[in-house]
């Protein structure tokens, strides 16, 4: 049963001389976000720097590299929600001495590291995250997918998380839907988004502080043409024009040939803009009592203002200051 009334919060730091830490008595603040196109989890904890009994300073116990552990209890016990490495250290030199950590679950590798790899044709998704994850010396746990084959892959100085991104992108192409990738428990998950049970509701009448559903067009974008090469009298022609959701009116971009190796590149350029900018820009923000479990991926159902019915949460922040979290959401599909 979950009470946000008593929901509790603590951090655990393994420090350098083996000594385990529990520093709730000394936090001040704490934020966990999940962020949309980001792996990694971010954790930032504003923490006291008290003297401990045996004569050392709490920020000589959490150095850079340093392993914390994020823990919450909702009336179950206490559960892991976070365990990471520490990225950052900010000490403030005002009279109460805090400092502030900055740490990221092991997905922050992925993000920070590149390599060149190779993929021959008819290899699926899942075995080339998997391949990459083994030769990284990854821990995996739940793989559901997607075991749809694709095509010949070649990544040259890539970033781990950019390739996993393309193969699970080109994936959905071919009809595998959409996928996240997560950390829990120290491994990695990669799952169908929307799976989760049971899937929470959050409503104006009970448990909703506020919400924002902004839609704009602002950086619209409803058709492309592509300009071939000038000739003598510098007169270039029109080759091709995509059209896109032209009921707003024409908001034109324009694509030239000379700066692809063919037509059909040039095409496919001009297509992933209106698929990047050819529809209404949507923002939604959901802010509520904070539930620590809730992750990027998971599905809920929201009935507070202009917001009635299931949607996917694309980021969260969880603030255990305010016990409050701000998830933002997109349509289910």
């Amino acid at each position: 049963m979950i009470d946000v009334n008593k929901l509790r919060y603590d951090i655990v730091a393994l420090a350098p001389d083996g000594e385990t830490l529990h520093l709730r008595d000394a936090i001040r603040r704490i934020t966990a976000e999940e962020n949309d196109g980001e792996f990694a989890v971010r954790l930032e904890a504003e923490i006291k720097n008290i003297k401990l009994p045996s004569g050392k300073w709490i920020h000589q116990q959490l150095p850079l590299g340093g392993q914390v552990f994020y823990y919450a209890d909702w009336g179950s016990g206490w559960q892991r929600v976070f365990q990471g490495t520490i990225f950052g250290w900010d000490y403030n030199a005002d009279p109460l001495r805090h400092f502030t950590i900055t740490a990221y679950d092991q997905l922050i590798h992925l993000m920070k590291s590149k390599d060149d790899r190779f993929y021959k044709a008819g290899q699926t998704a899942k075995a080339i995250i998997q391949d990459i994850a083994k030769a990284w010396g990854i821990p995996l746990g739940t793989v559901q997918g997607p075991d749809v084959s694709l095509a010949k892959q070649v990544f040259r100085g890539d970033r781990l998380a950019d390739m996993i991104t393309s193969v699970l992108d080109q994936a959905k192409k071919r009809g595998a839907g959409k996928w996240v990738v997560r950390s829990k428990q120290g491994k990695v998950d990669i799952i169908k988004v929307g799976q989760n049970s049971p899937v929470y509701c959050f409503d104006a009448d009970t448990n909703v502080t506020s919400i924002e559903d902004r839609h704009d067009i602002e950086d619209l974008v409803t058709r492309v043409k592509i300009i071939g090469a000038e000739d003598k009298a510098g007169r270039a022609p029109v080759v091709a024009t995509l059209d896109g959701k032209t009921e707003f009116g024409v908001l034109q971009d324009l694509v030239y040939q000379r700066q692809y190796d063919s037509l059909a590149a040039a095409k496919s350029a001009a297509q992933d803009i209106l698929k990047e900018r050819g529809k209404p820009n949507i923002k939604r923000r959901v802010i509520a009592p904070d539930l620590p479990f809730i992750r990027k991926g998971d599905k809920v159902k929201v009935v507070a203002g202009t917001l009635n019915g299931y949607y996917l949460v694309s980021g969260v922040i969880h603030n255990a200051t305010n016990q409050l979290m701000t998830l933002e959401v997109e349509d289910v599909g």
